[in-house]
């Protein structure tokens, strides 16, 4: 549909010593609710880069993604605005950084927390236990080398 915009928004899940990495939501309507690090992708920012990003801006950790393990699509007649959406749910590992304690205006702060404890959190939405229940009952995320993004190189190779 001419004019109409897409969102682009990358989740990631990361596991470390059986505990996932979640943040506590700054932003007005979740705020203090607990959910993956992620958000939307800036303009010229891969989706792959949104991803890295926001992990490291959210929770203070440096993040190294392993796989594509969800896509959704919320389309514009669903969603608040009327744009449609695509969300890429990310599998990743923490290679560093310092989880972050201090609230700014990406998060409130982040932490590690095991399935029991997720229960007991106030999360923003059932989506954090939907994606735990995906990543442990079906086979390995899509490996990162099978996720390609074109670059213009690879454009001018495809025309006729």
């Amino acid at each position: 549909m001419p004019g109409s915009s897409c969102v682009l928004a990358a989740l990631v899940l990361i596991e470390q010593d059986q505990k996932f990495l979640l943040v506590r939501e700054s932003k007005e309507g979740c705020r203090g609710k607990w959910f993956f690090p992620g958000g939307r992708s800036a303009p010229d920012e891969s989706i792959l880069q949104t991803a890295v990003r926001e992990v490291r801006e959210e929770t203070g950790v440096l993040a190294e993604l392993t796989g594509l393990l969800y896509i959704d699509q919320l389309t514009g007649s669903a969603s608040v605005g009327g744009a449609n959406r695509l969300r890429f749910v990310f599998t990743g590992k923490a290679i560093g950084g310092a989880l972050k304690q201090a609230e700014d205006e990406h998060s409130i702060c982040a932490g590690w927390f095991s399935g029991e404890e997720i229960e007991c959190l106030e999360l923003r939405s059932p989506f954090v236990r939907k994606i735990i229940g995906i990543h442990r009952e079906n086979p390995p995320p899509l490996p990162m080398a099978m996720v390609h993004f074109l670059t213009p190189e690879d454009l001018l190779l495809e025309q006729p």
